[in-house]
């Protein structure tokens, strides 16, 4: 994670304070013990891919900064993860930025719950960036796979199969797994060949040592 690049955007918003302590509470988050997925890596792998995509799709500072603290609190297996990121972002922000901002950038945290259909074209970038991953070459894919599961350490791998295989049941079911026609045209065709190829791991009881 690149603090220039996160102060240069901080300040680009007319953030009020010195960026430093907040870059580095952030990252703080990010290097937490318990992660293994959702972790610097993770963001730093998003803004690449949200600056591959803005060549196409524009750039967009809400949708830049709501990637940036889209999974800043984790709690594993915890439900409001997104809610307590946009707590926290909030938090930190308010006083220093402009509130309609705020807002928006809020919003889009919540969209990466990835529970309702993203309807504003910010809110289906930020979607389509946290779900790059499932586009990736399957070894990649599946090495996330493993890096999530060691995130869900208090589940027993037949659980973890339960709630990894509901997860993206969600997704396969819909029409498409991304929102813009970018990310379908780049990734949809192999996304779904990762998932249908890892719901046959599962099935077949694959270790995850």
């Amino acid at each position: 994670m690149d603090p220039h690049r996160f102060g240069s955007l901080w300040h680009r918003l007319s953030g009020r304070s010195d960026s430093t302590e907040l870059f580095d509470a952030l990252i703080c988050h990010y290097r937490g013990p318990d992660r293994h997925y959702h972790d610097v890596g993770h963001i730093v792998t998003c803004l690449n891919a949200y600056d591959r995509a803005a060549i196409v799709l524009g750039t967009d500072d809400t949708v830049e900064m709501a990637l940036w603290f889209h999974d800043a609190i984790l709690i594993p297996g915890a439900r409001d993860n997104e809610a307590c990121s946009v707590a926290w972002f909030e938090e930190l922000s308010l006083g220093q930025l402009p509130e309609p901002f705020i807002t928006r950038v809020s919003n889009l945290i919540m969209a990466t719950r990835h529970r309702d259909p993203p309807e504003s074209p910010q809110a289906q970038f930020v979607v389509d960036v946290d779900l790059w991953g499932l586009g990736q070459p399957w070894e990649e894919f599946f090495a996330d796979t493993r890096a999530l599961r060691r995130e869900r350490a208090e589940l027993t791998d037949t659980d973890f199969a339960r709630d990894q295989r509901g997860f993206l049941e969600s997704l396969v079911d819909r029409p498409n797994i991304y929102f813009t026609s970018h990310f379908q045209h780049l990734f949809e065709h192999v996304a779904r060949d990762n998932i249908h190829r890892l719901f046959g791991c599962l099935d077949s009881g694959v270790s995850w040592q």
